[in-house]
């Protein structure tokens, strides 16, 4: 389900059961796509936070043990999926969101930078703006 363009956080909630952001709408926010890009262990560990706490992520790297164990895993084995994909389960369990487009392994291992940019945009959608779990930015 696509947000419609005039809808601000205040007129549009996402509700759960639904992802607010499509598995392949990477360039509808070219930030969110660039730090999956070139920083998808900082993207992680952003999403990871906001989905732990409901509040947006103070810092570049958000939960620093996340971002640091996608970094290990991924140099070392190069399954840094594994950690992308329990992130992804801890939020699709969270807003009871279904597990689109394929199973959270598959998709996180073979198009990992679309997987994590949709976690980022929804998280973002859902914390930052006005979702269920909304804070206010304005201070």
């Amino acid at each position: 389900m696509a947000v419609p363009v005039a809808a601000t956080a205040a007129q549009y909630k996402v509700p759960d059961g639904e992802w607010a952001v499509g598995p392949w709408d990477c360039c509808s926010d070219p930030g969110a796509g660039c730090l999956v890009c070139c920083c998808a262990p900082c993207a992680l560990g952003q999403i990871k936070e906001m989905v732990t706490t409901g509040n947006a992520s103070p810092s570049f790297t958000g939960d620093m043990e996340t971002c640091c164990l996608y970094w290990l895993v991924q140099g070392c084995t190069g399954c840094g999926f594994l950690i992308s994909m329990g992130v992804r389960t801890e939020l699709r369990n969270k807003y009871k969101l279904p597990e689109t487009p394929c199973g959270d392994c598959l998709f996180n291992c073979c198009c990992g930078c679309c997987a994590i940019t949709q976690e980022l945009k929804e998280v973002r959608t859902r914390v930052v703006n006005g979702g269920p779990d909304s804070v206010e930015m304005a201070r």
